[in-house]
Order: C-alpha cells, then structure tokens, then sequence
C-alpha cells in the first residue's frame, strides 16, 4: 500500500516540483547571464590545428612537416586562446620546443643513416613529434601539481604519471597542464589557485569538470592529443559540453598511478583514464598507448560493423527526481541517432527501460564509499592531509569574500563533517544504552548487491554486440555557476563509473542556440573497440567536432 502510494502520489508531486525548480533556475540564469556579451575566440589560420593526431604523427614520420613547425603551431595557438579560456595551468612552451628540434635531429640522422623506418616509428612511436596535454591533477614532472589547493600552490610534481610517461615513450611532447574543478570533485573547472575556465562556444558557459581545461583547450584547437581522469564523467561531460569525442575505458584496464592528488592508487575499479579528441580516428590509438600491455584485452584492433550490433536506446534514467528532465533538444538528437541505425543499416533501434537507473546517485555513492574507504575525508584532503580545515571558518570566510576554496568542495566537506558527527552522537548514544547492533549489515554490502545486480543486468543486454544509447546529461552546457542549483545531473555519467562499463562520449552538431549537442554509446565490458567503432560512424553521419572559431 505503502509503496502504491510513492510510486502513484508522492513521486509525480516530488518530479513537478523538481521541473518547476528547473524552470526557474533556467529562468534566472537567462536573466542573469543571458545579457552579457560572450567572447569570440581568434580564426584559425594555421591549417596544421585541424590535423588529428595520427596525422600529424603521420605528417612527421614521412618528412612532410616538422616536429618543431607543428610544436610551434600550437604554442602560438595557445597563446591566443587561453587569455580568453583560462584553461592552462602552466605552459611548458620551451622545453616542448627543444626536445621537438632533437625530434627532427633524431629523424633527420636516423632516415640518413637507416637505424630508423617509417613502420618502426608507427610501431613503438606512433605519436613522435606530436604535443599533448594532460589535467593538472595528473603529476607531470617539472609542472604544477596542486589540485586547485592554495595550500598547494608552490608544489609541483617529482615524476611523471603511468599515463604521461607512456605518452612520452609513445614519442610525444608535452606542452603543458591544464585546469581542473578543486581536487578534481566537481563538474565545473574553478578553483583558488587558477580560476575559472570558459567554455569555447560561448564564455558565459561552463566547459565542465574535472577535466574542463583539457576539453576547452582541446575544442579551440590548442592542443592535438588531451588526457583526462574519469571518475564520475570527468571526461565525458566536458567532452559533451565542448562538442567532442571522450572515451572512458572499461574499469581496471589503465594503470593510474600518479594520476591522483591523494590517493595514489594504481588500478580502479571507478576511475579511469582516457582520452578527449577532436576526431574519432584518434581515440584508438591514444588508448592503446595508455592500455599497453593490455590492449589485447580490448581487441582495439577488430574491425566492427555497425549493421551487425544490436542497438538499445534509452532516453532518460527512469525519471529520477534527483536530476533534470531531458532537454527536448537532447531527445531529438538521440532519435535523429536511431533513426540514422534504422534506415542506413537495417536494424531495430530496440528502446529499453532500466528500471536500476532510478537510482543512479545512490549507486554511484554507494559504490564510491567502497572504492574509498581506505580515503581520508573531503576536510582533511582540503588541508591537504596535514590536520584538517575549519570547515566553519572556511565558509564564514567565503561569505566576507575571502575564501581559499570553491562553493561546491566547502558544502561536501560540510556535509561530510556534519554526517560524521551525526554518527558519532547515535554510536556514542547506543553504547551508553548498550544497543549496539553488532549484526546489522553494512550500508556497504547492500550497496555491492546494488550496483552488480545493475551490472549484471546491463552486461547480459549488451553481451559483446550491443551498445546502449543514453543521454550524455539532461540539459545543454550550462552557464557558469548553474551546476550549483543542479548538483546532481551528473549521474546520467557517473552511473557508469559505478558499473564499470566502456562508456564513448559523441559529438552529435550544435543546437540552434550554437551549443553541442551529444549522446553516450555505452558497450559491454571490454567492448571498447564496439563504442569508439559506433563513435566513428556517427562522426560520418553528424559531422562530429564542429570548430568554435572561424577558419580563415
């Protein structure tokens, strides 16, 4: 009866409130931001910019242009972006260009006296020559490494990262770090130490977080080759919000040590690291360099035919009162994909609903709280490990202007501090009362039974030729501080952390209001090279990245 009640009463009424809420903050925002004039970023005049990483990499092994032409390139294009964006930590503009001049040197005397070919290079160096960048979360010897901490302001790292030394035996050059949301904990990229970043097609806008200077950076052209850490969409949502290809990998494929601030775990059950490109063609090659040893595991290699996959559509989580309604232009655009697999291939589009998605926070938290049980809280990381902030002086200091971290970070730690004390009264009343309920079953266990029960179900739907269409977020890239009043949205990403699946997130044009538009295609595990395959035919059918800037 009970039950009957929720579902047929109290839900409809809690879900008309959260869209009258939606509707006012869209109101609001509009009005609030809405006048204000957004920045047009530079042309490109420098076709070399709108090369993919392969090519360039290509480019460079055959002599048709150098390492240091296409370094300088770059450097210049950064140079006239990121005023505008904000979204580069530090430069590492001229130790890029020397070891680009000992790039060219190398090839120039290696094709001379034959210790180098071509099929050699594509093989052990498939990236020499080419820049990249990487978040600044990530460590990258010699480059800043605080988190978005003031108190970590002066410390850089020491060594490089599992995924950047790769990158750099791959044969690339590194050209800088860029911004990221405070410890990498929000879906916005700001923070005390270097401010905010700007999205590229419209500055009022946010690029997303955590990885958001990697994806503005990436679509205005600054940058060929861009890494990220995915933990709760961290790739993806600022790949959707910046109209690009992000991939996050299946769970466990990608060693990720040295890509966290404090806790330095090598592998991860949750948290991945993956690439954000420009072009479909790119994200392959990337991850293999990243997977290593493992890319037979994800049959990078196999060739995929969209007309033998079964493809599910499923156009929202159930409904859930926690996130956003879909955008009507979102939906639209996910059709548009359906309706390209039905009449260019022949299949049935199959629409499904997984009931499991309702609770997609709940999982996600649930099963973040096992990956990080062994973590420090939110309070003591903001000191960065040494004691812990005065999570109320830290907010009074934010009310007089004078905060040393974000809205979003100070309000977890508040909560986080606020629970835990709660906790601690019921514990201590139970003891002096001498309740203790030894036999209850963590919150924990019933999480586990959660989240692999979902995954079982979703595994079995996929097998290995499936792929399921999901809405990337509920609503287009919003304006800058508006994820405040809608903190939640991010679970249409992060569910999939929880689950462990190859998630690829594509770029599908631009809405009429010029915004990107985009759908995640979700595989089965270890499907990776099923997802980056569908992502590439939809680049053939939608365009794919569609550049901010005229090109001149």
């Amino acid at each position: 009866m009970l039950t009957a009640l929720v579902s047929w009463v109290i839900r409809p009424m809690l879900r008309t409130v959260r869209r009258a809420w939606d509707l006012w903050v869209s109101f609001v925002f509009f009005v609030w931001m809405g006048w204000r004039r957004k920045s047009s970023l530079p042309p490109v005049f420098n076709p070399i910019l709108l090369l993919s990483a392969t090519e360039l990499a290509q480019s460079i092994r055959e002599r048709k242009m150098s390492s240091v032409e296409v370094v300088k390139a770059y450097v210049t294009r950064v140079s006239d972006v990121n005023p505008l964006l904000n979204a580069v930590a530090q430069e590492n503009f001229q130790s890029a260009l020397l070891e680009a001049k000992r790039v060219d040197e190398r090839l120039s005397q290696g094709f001379k006296d034959g210790s180098l070919t071509k099929e050699y290079l594509k093989k052990n160096q498939p990236f020499l020559g080419v820049p990249f960048t990487v978040k600044e979360t990530v460590a990258a010897a010699g480059l800043p490494n605080s988190g978005g901490l003031v108190v970590r302001n002066k410390i850089r790292a020491a060594t490089d990262a599992e995924i950047v030394r790769k990158m750099k035996r791959a044969g690339a050059i590194l050209v800088g770090n860029t911004n990221v949301s405070e410890l990498g904990m929000w879906w916005e990229s700001d923070n005390r130490v270097y401010g905010r970043t700007n999205n590229p097609y419209d500055t009022r806008r946010t690029p997303g977080g955590s990885s958001g200077g990697e994806a503005a950076l990436m679509c205005a052209c600054g940058t060929p080759i861009s890494l990220g850490t995915d933990t709760g969409g961290s790739i993806r949502m600022p790949a959707y919000f910046c109209g690009l290809f992000g991939h996050k990998p299946s769970s466990g494929v990608i060693s990720l040590k040295g890509c966290n601030i404090h806790l330095d775990v090598e592998w991860s059950e949750m948290q991945s690291a993956g690439p954000i490109t420009r072009h479909a063609k790119d994200l392959a090659p990337i991850l293999a360099v990243l997977v290593g040893d493992k890319a037979d595991k994800l049959s990078l290699d196999k060739r995929v035919d969209p007309g033998t996959l079964q493809i599910f559509t499923m156009e929202n989580d159930c409904d859930g009162i926690l996130t956003s309604s879909i955008s009507s232009t979102l939906v639209s655009a996910q059709r548009a994909v359906a309706h390209h697999f039905r009449h260019t291939y022949d299949v049935t589009v199959r629409k499904v609903i997984i009931p499991g998605m309702k609770k997609s926070y709940q999982i996600f938290q649930e099963k973040l709280r096992e990956e990080y049980a062994e973590g420090t809280p939110i309070f003591q990381q903001m000191a960065d490990n040494k004691g812990e902030i005065n999570v109320w002086t830290e907010i009074t200091r934010l009310i007089l202007g004078r905060a040393h971290h974000t809205i979003p970070l100070l309000a977890q730690a508040a909560m986080e501090k606020f629970a835990g004390e709660v906790k601690f009264l019921k514990d201590q009343k139970k003891v002096l009362q001498g309740k203790e309920d030894t036999q209850r079953v963590p919150a924990l266990l019933q999480g586990e039974t959660m989240w692999k029960r979902l995954q079982m179900r979703v595994q079995r739907l996929l097998g290995d030729n499936g792929v399921l269409l999901y809405p990337s977020h509920p609503t287009l890239a919003p304006y800058h501080n508006e994820p405040l009043f809608r903190p939640l949205n991010f679970t249409y990403t992060a569910i999939f952390n929880a689950l462990g699946f190859p998630v690829t997130q594509v770029p599908l044009g631009l809405a009429p209001n010029g915004l990107p538009l985009g759908i995640q295609v979700v595989g089965g595990l270890y499907q990776d090279h099923v997802t980056i395959a569908v992502a590439a035919d939809l680049e053939k059918a939608f365009g794919g990245w569609i550049c901010p800037s005229k090109i001149l």
